[in-house]
Order: structure tokens, then sequence, then C-alpha cells
């Protein structure tokens, strides 16, 4: 086990595990974009990818991973994310989240910006996303370059996620 800024390992495990039910009990009833599958799905699978493929095990990426749509999509706030995980977890999330449906350019502007484990999230979301029901593949291959270019800086885990994504991308689009 890794050890995280919380402590101890098992401090980490309760941190994302704290993040994780969090999630769920704010995504319960929804269900992903045309599909009958639970919304929570998709940021346990963004998660997933935070630790298994990009190989981030630290529990705060992991825990804002599991969070990283909750401030678009449901009624939690800044306030309770911060007070149950801590200000970072919530900053990430922030980072990640649209403040209007209309401030796209914005959002990618700022979202270049943000620490590199919000960027290492918003890959694995868009790695995540080109999984999803066909009729959405176009933009999903858009937003998935777009997040290809957040892949600046000099982490092991940001250079492993610009490479799976790439070649995602580029299987896609064969």
């Amino acid at each position: 086990m890794i050890e995280s800024s919380h402590g101890s390992s098992e401090a980490g495990n309760s941190l994302w595990q704290q993040a994780a039910a969090m999630a769920a009990m704010a995504h319960l009833g929804q269900t992903s974009p045309g599909e009958d599958t639970p919304y929570f799905a998709h940021p346990s699978r963004v998660a997933m990818l935070v630790a298994s493929q990009f190989r981030c095990f630290d529990p705060e990426v992991i825990a804002a991973a599991y969070l990283h749509d909750v401030f678009e999509k449901t009624s939690l706030t800044r306030e309770a994310v911060a007070l149950t995980l801590g200000g970072t977890v919530a900053g990430w999330v922030e980072w990640l989240s649209k403040s209007s449906k209309d401030e796209k350019e914005t959002y990618w502007k700022r979202l270049s910006e943000a620490p590199w484990q919000a960027r290492l999230i918003k890959m694995a979301d868009a790695l995540d996303h080109l999984h999803g029901p066909p009729e959405y593949r176009d933009s999903r291959l858009r937003a998935a370059r777009r997040a290809l270019k957040l892949a600046t800086g000099d982490e092991a885990a940001i250079h492993r996620a610009a490479a799976i994504l790439e070649a995602e991308i580029r299987h896609m689009e064969e």
C-alpha cells in the first residue's frame, strides 16, 4: 500500500471509500446519457482508470476522481466535500466542474492551468467517455483530443495517461 498525505494507507483507503460512498449517494437515481446504466458507474470507472491504468494511487486523487461530476450533476456542495474529504479534494473537483453550460472554452482554458491531478482525472474522464454510446462518438473524440492537450508536466502518471489516451483515440479513429 502507498501512504497518503492523510497518514497511513488505511486512512487513505478510508478517504477514497468515503468519496465513493458520497458519489454513489449523490448520483443515486441518475443514469448515464443514452444508457440504462447507473451514473455512478462512470465515476467508478474514472477512479479505476486513474489507479489501474495511469498508476496514480494517491487516495486524494482517487477520491476526487469519484467525485469529479458531483458539482455539475448533483446538489452536493464544495463545502460538504471539503468538510468530509478536505479542501484539496474539493479544490480538484472544483477545477473539473463547469459553472454553466455555455462556458466550454473558458472551462478548457481554466483546466489547462489546473494542478496535474485535476488534469489527470479529466484525461481518465475523457478515456472512459470514449466507450459510451455510439451516437456520442464524434463529440467524445473531440473532448478526448482536448483532454490530451492537458498532458503537460513531468509527472509519470500524466505521461502514462497521455500514451493510453492517445492510443485509444487513434484506435477509435481507425
